[in-house]
């Protein structure tokens, strides 16, 4: 409610920034090209009849020169209202944030209407205000380039501090609209109990801040493998809640074994404790993978990495452990049964009025095998071991026939070379 208030009142706060006074001088043309200025620094009343002033010339001038029979072209230079316009009105802090508001990509201009917020020295103010004038009178440049003379004369002005703070600014609006695609995304996949919760959102836009200011993508500093591997390595900065919604909504994400957890918490059950354990391992697991792809490079040692399975016994009960598995390698021992059929069929072992009982007894063997080696390596028990041992005697007889026949498939091959040798 208080939101929609004051969206209505906007369009009368907007109108309070003009004098009163104005409508008595000028005609509406040069009221509305002041309101143009006011709307985008604040003017007092001094300065909004100053501004009509000298738009009131310009407009006498420009009807002469119609009644010259001058081009209608030329009108324009009339009604242009830029800073060399207003910098007889304006100050230097308010041309400042007048140009930094028509052209927000202008990092001179950034620099200088943040100030403040950068806590810059009058000497550092006095340099960007050279170098934006410098730039101006340059003959015209690739967006790219004019990037590279911003960021290059910046770094040699500002502290190492202030830069990375201006380019935090820089990026801002746009981390804030990623954030907001994000928060949107983690509402309908319901990982939020408090929609409302500003802690985790403002991680969130503090993630995108580091990652867009970092990454600098304006700037078009690094090669298309040098960035992706520069997004790798921000992306185990990223907030738990972020890499969750991005575990379970996208299949091309980073994977391991902790992340196939995730994508079945609502099967398994799993409590928001259990959820932040094992978002952590996964983050933990993923940034030492990274750092040994770094260490590769540099030819520095690898660091040990952990076994994946090395704290599930601790995070989940067994019967979530249970739950996990079966949905974790359904999918595999589906697709290896159907492919064990079709290699007997093409041998002659099966009949097709078998083939469904026959697949669903081989896909039964294949996922309890494949759960059984899982839990050895999660628990190491003998009775995990005793177990797989168990599910092997018992494997379907059609099975051990495949298995006779690969040997023997592998003998002959391995004999044939051996004669060729």
């Amino acid at each position: 409610m208080k939101k929609l208030i004051l969206l209505l009142c906007l369009p009368f706060i907007s109108q309070a920034q003009l004098s009163s006074n104005l409508s008595k001088k000028f005609p509406a043309h040069i009221i509305y090209a002041i309101h143009a200025v006011a709307s985008k620094v604040k003017l007092t009343e001094d300065q909004q009849i100053k501004i009509g002033l000298k738009l009131f010339t310009s407009d006498s001038l420009a009807n002469i020169s119609l009644k010259k029979g001058e081009s209608i072209e030329k009108l324009n230079s009339y009604y242009t209202v830029d800073t060399n316009f207003l910098k007889s009105i304006l100050s230097a802090s308010e041309l400042d944030s007048y140009g930094y508001e028509i052209n927000k990509d202008n990092r001179f201009l950034a620099a200088l209407n943040f100030a403040s917020e950068l806590k810059l020295d009058p000497t550092q103010i006095s340099k960007i205000r050279h170098q934006n004038d410098s730039i101006t009178s340059t003959k015209q440049i690739s967006s790219k380039e004019t990037i590279r003379i911003y960021n290059q004369k910046l770094n040699n002005i500002l502290a190492k501090d202030q830069y990375v703070s201006l380019l935090k600014i820089i990026y801002k609006e746009k981390s804030i609209e990623d954030a907001n695609k994000d928060w949107i995304k983690i509402k309908q996949l319901q990982l939020v109990t408090d929609e409302n919760d500003i802690n985790e959102y403002n991680k969130i836009v503090n993630y995108h801040i580091a990652k867009n200011s970092y990454l600098d993508e304006k700037a078009e500093r690094y090669d298309k493998p040098t960035r992706e591997h520069l997004q790798n390595k921000i992306s185990v900065m990223q907030p738990s809640i972020l890499i969750h919604s991005y575990i379970v909504s996208d299949e091309s994400y980073l994977d391991n074994t902790y992340s196939s957890i995730i994508k079945y918490e609502k099967a398994i059950q799993l409590t928001k404790t259990q959820t932040d354990s094992v978002l952590k391992k996964y983050s933990k697991l993923e940034k030492i993978k990274l750092e040994n792809k770094e260490n590769e490079l540099s030819l520095n040692p690898p660091k040990a990495v952990p076994s994946e399975y090395e704290s599930i016994a601790k995070i989940l009960t067994p019967d979530q452990v249970d739950i996990w598995l079966i949905h974790k390698n359904q999918k595999a021992a589906t697709k290896r049964a159907i492919e064990s059929w079709n290699k007997l069929n093409k041998e002659g072992l099966t009949q097709n009025p078998d083939k469904e009982n026959d697949i669903k007894t081989f896909i039964n063997y294949h996922l309890s095998y494949q759960i059984a080696m899982e839990k050895i390596k999660i628990y190491n028990t003998q009775e995990s071991i005793l177990s797989k041992r168990a599910i092997d005697e018992k494997k379907p007889e059609l099975l051990k026939q495949l298995d006779a026949l690969n040997r023997n498939k592998n003998k002959n091959a391995t004999l044939k070379n051996a004669l060729t040798w």
